[in-house]
């Protein structure tokens, strides 16, 4: 008797230990997504991209990224961008 508490005890150390780690590992979504505006007038996500080190914008008054919702893709929905930086976008 004294070995089946010692073993149901074990086994609920363990599920308590890997159900903290699956919960506290799970990522968490964005609540707004950055898109990178190319020069045929479509979007790509670059959510999480560093600028300088994975795209570049160069100087230009043209749209280069723009943050949207994470709902809204501007592709289908450009209007009411969140926020922009202007200049020529390259990936």
């Amino acid at each position: 008797m004294k070995k089946l508490k010692v073993s149901l005890a074990a086994v609920a150390v363990v599920l308590g230990l890997g159900s903290a780690l699956v919960t506290s590992a799970a990522p968490k979504p964005f609540a707004n997504k950055t898109w990178g505006k190319l020069s045929t007038g479509a979007y790509i996500d670059i959510t999480g991209e560093q600028q300088g080190t994975d795209y570049q914008c160069t100087s230009s008054t043209n749209t280069c990224t723009a943050v949207y919702p994470a709902t809204q893709n501007p592709n289908s929905n450009p209007s009411n961008p969140l926020s922009t930086v202007s200049g020529t976008f390259s990936n």
